[in-house]
């Protein structure tokens, strides 16, 4: 069985714990999507994407609830960034993100893939998308629109769109069976190894965190039982075959997200010793 020796350090000292950050994430789930359903005539598309469908019909959460990522970034363990895979340690209690926990929260596919360069804006595409009349081509559009606001990372709504996703969309078959859980992870981690050196060990206000970022923002939630007790609840309706971002939601506490202190309430004083690939809700 594959083990984690206990670390000798994390990336911040536990004198850092009590800080906060604002995580900036241009991840664009909720509103891609509501643009694409006021769009309406290739909507069916994607609620018959074999990967894309989930994302339409999960929880509509009005905001992103960010600061049990930031627990899970205060206590990263630092690790050769060959290895592709991120581990944290709260009190004691290792938790993994790997492949197989990003596939399982977000339900797409993480075979291999290749990728490359190029030049076309987000917001070029939305200016477009939106002017276009109903025809073969504005599915294309709609398309390009969904990759480059929910699946590809970028820091700037202006930024560049990957080359290869200009040409994957095309082919409108390769995208249903392209593994875009794979980019997505490895934008990830990728996203986290940047972030925690721009950090230096010390938080800051703010910070940016390109990518997919809704498998990081429920890890913490479904490695931890009592906090997925205390501030996540069952989906009605929801179907067996559905990855776990459908499944469950965030209760309404009336505020944008969750004070850090009632967080750390919630999960108290866990200690585990044996640092082993945790028996998770994963």
């Amino acid at each position: 069985e594959c083990q984690l020796l206990p670390p000798d350090e994390l990336y911040f000292k536990n004198t850092e714990f009590t800080d906060t950050c604002k995580i900036q994430s241009r991840c664009y789930v909720r509103k891609t999507v509501e643009v694409i359903k006021k769009l309406k005539n290739k909507l069916p598309w994607f609620e018959k994407h074999p990967q894309f469908r989930y994302f339409f019909h999960m929880p509509k959460e009005p905001n992103l609830k960010l600061l049990g990522m930031w627990i899970l970034l205060l206590r990263t363990i630092p690790l050769d960034e060959e290895e592709g895979t991120a581990w944290f340690a709260v009190n004691g209690l290792p938790i993994r993100y790997s492949m197989r926990e990003h596939a399982l929260i977000s339900g797409l596919e993480c075979h291999e893939h290749f990728k490359s360069h190029g030049e076309i804006t987000i917001k070029y595409v939305e200016v477009k998308l939106l002017s276009m009349r109903s025809c073969g081509d504005r599915l294309k559009m709609e398309v390009l629109f969904f990759l480059g606001t929910v699946i590809t990372w970028n820091v700037k709504y202006n930024g560049r769109i990957d080359s290869f996703i200009l040409r994957v969309v095309n082919d409108l078959e390769v995208c249903e069976t392209f593994p875009w859980g794979r980019l997505t992870y490895e934008d990830d981690i990728h996203s986290r190894n940047h972030v925690m050196k721009h950090l230096k060990g010390k938080p800051k206000a703010n910070v940016n965190f390109p990518g997919l970022i809704v498998p990081l923002e429920i890890l913490i939630f479904e490695s931890i039982p009592a906090l997925n007790a205390k501030f996540r609840e069952g989906v009605d309706g929801c179907m067996c075959s559905c990855p776990r971002m459908c499944k469950r939601r965030f209760q309404s506490n009336n505020m944008k997200g969750y004070p850090l202190e009632e967080l750390y309430d919630a999960f108290g004083n866990t200690q585990v010793h044996n640092y082993k690939v945790f028996k998770s809700n994963l």
